[in-house]
Parts: structure tokens; C-alpha cells; sequence
């Protein structure tokens, strides 16, 4: 039976995984909702007591409040974390780039965003091969502007 957590937990281990968020903004997420849900499962024990640092010991209590896949909405909220990132300048668009790649091999995408984000891909290796990453920039930036608003609730 689905927790009304699933989506969450799923969420927090991808962008755990793709060092888009930090442990300790987890280990407050499961801090808090320890807090207001009496009902919690036992799982946000172990996530709350896991140290933050602990990459991969919070991405496997995680595990235990979800699957090891990603709904649409929880990558369409893994997308905006990329759009926020690059378009306040936290990210260069080297290192977004990277961090799309890495969203092609490790997280499981429909063969359509797939399609797009690795097309995308090819485009940043010709534009770089050429030396002019300017325009291809401003394509990027408004491809990931559709991802401008997160889907789920975020504790940012």
C-alpha cells in the first residue's frame, strides 16, 4: 500500500543521489514530519537518526517509505531543482549538463524525455566543440524553464 509519503521519499533519494540537495535537508524533512505525524512510518526514525552526511545509509531508509523509481512528478520536481540551480547561476551550464547526463543513466526516464535530454546533450558537445555555447545556452535555459515551478511540496 502507497504512504502518502511515496513520492517524497522518492524524490529526496534522487536528488540525494544526484547531489542536488543536501542530507541534512532530509533528515529535517523527516524531523519535522515526525513532529506534526503521530501516525509517521517508522522509517522517518531511521532517516531522522541517519547522519546527514550519510549519503547512501538516507537513500536506503528512504527506500523503505518507496520504490526505486520515479514518477513523472517527482522528475518533473527533480528538473526544477536543475532549472533553479542553473538559472540562478548555482550550476554553470558545464555542470548541468553533467548533472542531465546523470539523469539519463541513473534515473529512469519516459523515452521521450530521454530522447530530449540526450538530443540536448549532442547539442552541448557540438556547440562546445565550436567554442560558441551561447546560444545553445539560451535554448537550455528555455527548455528547463518549463520546469520553473517544483510539483511536489518541497521543505526548502
Amino acid at each position: 500500500m502507497a504512504s502518502p509519503y511515496d513520492e517524497q521519499a522518492a524524490f529526496f533519494r534522487a536528488a540525494l543521489l544526484l547531489g542536488l540537495l543536501p542530507g541534512s535537508l532530509v533528515v529535517k524533512w523527516a524531523d519535522d514530519t515526525v513532529g506534526r505525524d503521530r501516525e509517521a512510518p517508522a522509517a522517518f526514525i531511521d532517516i531522522a537518526t541517519t547522519p546527514a552526511t550519510d549519503i547512501t545509509a538516507l537513500r536506503h531508509a528512504l527506500l523503505q517509505l518507496c520504490e526505486d523509481r520515479q514518477s513523472e512528478i517527482v522528475l518533473r520536481t527533480v528538473f526544477y531543482l536543475v532549472w533553479r540551480d542553473f538559472a540562478s547561476g548555482r550550476r554553470s551550464l558545464t555542470d548541468t549538463m553533467t548533472v542531465l547526463r546523470q539523469i539519463r543513466g541513473l534515473l529512469g526516464l519516459p523515452p521521450e524525455l530521454n530522447d530530449r535530454v540526450r538530443s540536448l546533450g549532442v547539442d552541448f558537445f557540438f556547440a562546445s566543440r565550436a567554442g560558441d555555447t551561447a546560444a545553445f545556452e539560451g535554448r537550455l535555459r528555455d527548455w528547463l524553464a518549463e520546469y520553473a515551478s517544483p510539483e511536489l511540496p518541497l521543505p526548502l
